[in-house]
């Protein structure tokens, strides 16, 4: 793929993919209507996705994320063009019937894990006390298959070549550790012995058997077993190169192109189109700072979540966007940081006292077994809020969950 040598040229291309993104989620078509705007150079393409249903809304967002990962496309692609590459990069290199299969496995190893812990004293015997501990066993069947796309390098897949991947992430995914203590402890036992008895009315003496109790010690053995749940989709962070980890957060925006084959399943992930939304004029010309930060938070409306993400090519998580923006803002250079060290550098306020361009935490929002800060979102004035969940899209602060895991504002010290 040929790269724009124009800084202009590139700029203004990612400036018409980002109108052509916005326009086309505004217009909310149904995906009937949508198939019959894909331009001929990609239904070209639409024999081999079968039956899948075509969503143009992440398939534009696949066009702004490959100009990212690629350092933008040819000035001299067609948009149409740029489409299609879109749609074939986002769908899983792999066949239903491969991508089906390797759930099945995935689950199927998930099962054996919980097996063994329902057995594991039958199964590991020597102990006298067995504790097992362990979280939830559960995994997004759509973070599974980008992970597999993803680590192949986007090369098409079958079972068996994914099953080597599955194996690894398994491994990343559940840690099941061991440990044995022992303790000093006493036991009752009761001992025979003999005692000389003498006979009261004769005086005869007779050896007499009898019983008595004694405290003895023994080696008691306790066995911890514990299990952890690493979350598949926080592991290609710690996995995978800059290059994979865009791949598998191109995947996520669409889960594949697949995104009904694991409807109603637990834990899968749902597209779902931002909510858009209009910061008032006079916000923005109140405060040119604030300006600058809606104008490179909302370049980036639609990209999913990616646990560690923190730039456009890798897509983002919420402190990862959230440090991004202020620092490729040119507002304030916050370096890389995570939630509770946005907060540690900000001027703690009260809510009456936010303002547009604040930022605003939350807690709990990561389940009971995190604590503290959890969440980060730009505040932009009426109880509104810019953010990274799934995907980065605004937000209502009165709905309840929101108030719910409410922290705090905070003011980064930039000059308005």
């Amino acid at each position: 793929m040929q790269q724009a040598s124009n800084p202009l040229s590139k700029a203004h291309q990612k400036q018409h993919m980002k109108q052509a993104f916005l326009a086309r989620a505004r217009e909310r078509k149904a995906a009937d209507a949508a198939v019959e705007n894909i331009p001929e150079v990609l239904r070209r393409f639409l024999p081999k996705l079968g039956e899948r249903q075509v969503h143009l809304f992440p398939v534009a967002l696949v066009c702004s994320l490959l100009l990212f990962m690629t350092g933008g496309l040819s000035s001299f692609m067609p948009l149409g063009e740029a489409i299609s590459h879109a749609f074939i990069m986002g769908t899983y290199p792999a066949e239903e019937a491969d991508v089906l299969a390797a759930e099945r496995a995935y689950c199927e190893m998930e099962k054996e894990l919980e097996d063994e812990l329902d057995h594991y004293e039958a199964r590991h015997p020597g102990c006298d006390e067995y504790n097992v501990k362990a979280q939830e066993i559960w995994h997004d069947p759509y973070a599974l298959c980008a992970i597999i796309s993803a680590y192949l390098g986007g090369e098409e897949w079958t079972i068996d070549s994914a099953y080597p991947v599955m194996e690894r992430y398994f491994k990343l995914q559940y840690v099941l550790t061991e440990k044995i203590t022992t303790e000093t402890r006493y036991r009752t036992e009761q001992r025979v012995g003999q005692q000389l008895v003498t006979d009261p009315k004769t005086g005869a003496q007779r050896w007499e058997s009898y019983t008595y109790e004694v405290e003895v010690p023994y080696t008691y053995r306790i066995c911890d077993v514990k299990l952890e749940n690493k979350n598949l989709s926080h592991q290609p962070v710690y996995s995978m190169s800059r290059e994979k980890m865009g791949l598998y957060a191109l995947y996520m925006s669409t889960l594949g192109n697949m995104p009904d084959l694991f409807a109603g399943k637990p834990h899968a992930s749902q597209l779902k189109d931002p909510l858009l939304y209009d910061v008032p004029e006079e916000y923005k010309q109140a405060d040119p700072q604030f300006g600058k930060l809606i104008e490179e938070a909302e370049k980036y409306l639609g990209f999913p979540y990616v646990w560690g993400g923190s730039s456009p090519d890798t897509s983002f998580d919420c402190s990862g966007f959230v440090s991004y923006v202020f620092t490729n803002s040119g507002v304030y250079n916050t370096g890389r940081l995570g939630a509770t060290g946005l907060y540690g550098i900000c001027q703690k306020i009260t809510a009456d006292e936010a303002r547009p361009g604040d930022l605003i935490f939350f807690e709990g929002t990561m389940g009971e077994d995190v604590g503290g800060i959890t969440h980060v979102g730009l505040y932009v004035g009426d109880n509104m809020m810019i953010h990274c969940g799934n995907p980065i899209t605004y937000a209502d602060l009165t709905r309840s969950y929101w108030q719910q895991h409410f922290y705090g504002f905070g003011r980064i010290p930039y000059d308005p």
